[in-house]
């Protein structure tokens, strides 16, 4: 049953043809457009779990596994961007040689998805990433941008770089 957020009045619900007209808000009877609908999204554990071989490709193929998860257009285009970033500065800042693993976890849990990126890496210090950005690198600032919240754990084998998304 899909859910729509009507844009004239800000109400969500949903379409049930019994109860209410189809494509019209139940409560300003506003046009519901196809841009309205919501992509619910349950509290399932990992949707996907990938190892990018370091390289030039290794963005495009993280943006094409965010292409396939079952939400709708502008979630995607969010966590495309966050995939694309994080997985960039893996590349970047790692040091990690042609071909080494960058994990790529992706969840979702009450309303948002979580994007982790695992490298060999020894990691930075978030805070003082966040505020002063390489020449260039404005990748975590995007992060904390389009994130509801975002963080970084070094252990043992490495460092990852996480990210939750709203997508509702």
């Amino acid at each position: 049953m899909p859910y729509y957020r009507c844009p004239a009045c800000g109400l969500l619900s949903h379409s049930v043809a019994a109860y209410s007209t189809p494509g019209v808000c139940a409560n300003c009877s506003a046009p519901l457009p196809d841009d309205a609908k919501l992509d619910v999204v349950s509290d399932e554990g990992p949707v996907v779990s990938r190892s990018l071989a370091a390289g030039l490709a290794a963005p495009a193929e993280a943006r094409q596994v965010v292409s396939e998860l079952p939400l709708g257009a502008p979630a995607r285009e969010r966590l495309a961007l966050v995939v694309s970033e994080l997985v960039t500065n893996s590349l970047r800042h790692a040091g990690l040689a042609a071909g080494d693993p960058i994990g790529l976890e992706i969840s979702r849990n009450n309303g948002h998805v979580r994007v982790a990126v695992h490298d060999g890496g020894l990691g930075f210090s978030p805070s003082a990433r966040a505020t002063v950005p390489e020449s260039g690198g404005f990748g975590l600032a995007i992060i904390a941008g389009v994130s509801r919240e975002w963080g970084a754990d070094l252990a043992p084998d490495g460092f990852t770089v996480w990210c939750a998304v709203d997508v509702l």
